[in-house]
């Protein structure tokens, strides 16, 4: 029985919708049909009812699950004890962007503490750049960073971060319906920036030179953290990424608006390591964040 089919099943129940498990699986939805058929075929019968988008388990899905979910944790459990050995170093560095440093390892390095908790750790700080060149001259065993390419560099992705255009809680946006708040409305207000040439920016600027709108560029920031914090205290307004403001849109603190045509401003993150680096190693960490950002899309869809 294979494992992949069961973990789409498993996500299909959890979430609901093929689409969304798709989505957290990083699959098509016709992969995830695929897979679940390939299950029915397997344990002769249908595991789904399927009413258009709609699913429910049927008895034989019901009778299933308890063992689908035994079988992967029993995998991941042996996977995680296969790993152990290799990965208990005496210390290890890692380089990241400041947003990630901020925001993914807090989640992730206690759990690999209390593996190995006789490591020490060493947190590089810095550009997508900076933190290419640790990695180059191993001074960082892996790095936390947007898309970078080198030929000695071995790259997995990890995690596409959306900017959201966000204001402070009293904003007389939050007063106009989306269908009526249109970009050249938005373009007028001051806005806050990262710096000028960072990717962030020339994401903002093509967008709006796309809507043939110049932007009224308040102000531009080193980090993503000046900017929230201007943005709350009424500064302007940001296009910010969904793990730096995940907190305070959840709290009210920052609102999001969506002005129409609807913007797919989208960055990815990848973890980078040199190609005859400690694989093991970063396996340990691609899981850690993937299993947050499973854990994260559960908690929003629930």
């Amino acid at each position: 029985m294979n494992l992949d089919n069961i973990e789409a099943f498993l996500y299909a129940f959890q979430l609901g919708s093929f689409n969304k498990a798709a989505e957290a699986l990083y699959l098509t939805q016709p992969s995830i049909t695929a897979r679940i058929q390939s299950l029915e075929r397997e344990l002769e019968g249908p595991l789904f009812h399927r009413d258009g988008k709609q699913i429910a388990l049927t008895e034989r899905g019901k009778q299933f699950l308890p063992y689908a979910q035994k079988i992967l944790h029993a995998y991941q459990e042996i996977s995680s004890t296969l790993r152990e050995k290799p990965l208990a170093e005496k210390s290890l560095t890692i380089g990241c962007t400041l947003l990630m440093s901020t925001h993914i390892l807090p989640e992730i390095l206690p759990i690999y503490r209390r593996k190995y908790p006789g490591v020490n750790i060493r947190i590089l700080v810095g550009s997508s750049d900076y933190i290419m060149d640790k990695v180059l001259k191993k001074e960082a065993d892996f790095g936390l960073v947007r898309t970078v390419s080198h030929p000695l560099i071995e790259s997995f992705h990890l995690h596409t971060d959306t900017l959201h255009l966000v204001v402070p809680p009293h904003h007389p946006f939050r007063e106009i319906p989306p269908s009526k708040l249109t970009w050249d409305k938005v373009g007028k207000e001051p806005h806050i920036l990262l710096a000028h040439g960072t990717i962030e920016w020339l994401l903002v600027q093509r967008h709006y030179h796309r809507n043939q709108i110049n932007p009224h560029i308040m102000m531009e920031v080193d980090n993503f953290e000046a900017a929230k914090k201007m943005v709350m205290r009424g500064v302007g307004i940001s296009f910010l990424p969904e793990l730096c403001i995940a907190e305070e849109l959840s709290n009210n603190l920052l609102y999001e608006i969506s002005p129409q045509p609807s913007a797919q401003l989208t960055r990815k993150i990848d973890i980078i390591f040199l190609r005859d680096g400690n694989r093991d190693l970063v396996e340990f960490f691609i899981h850690a964040v993937k299993a947050l950002e499973r854990k994260t899309l559960l908690a929003k869809t629930f």
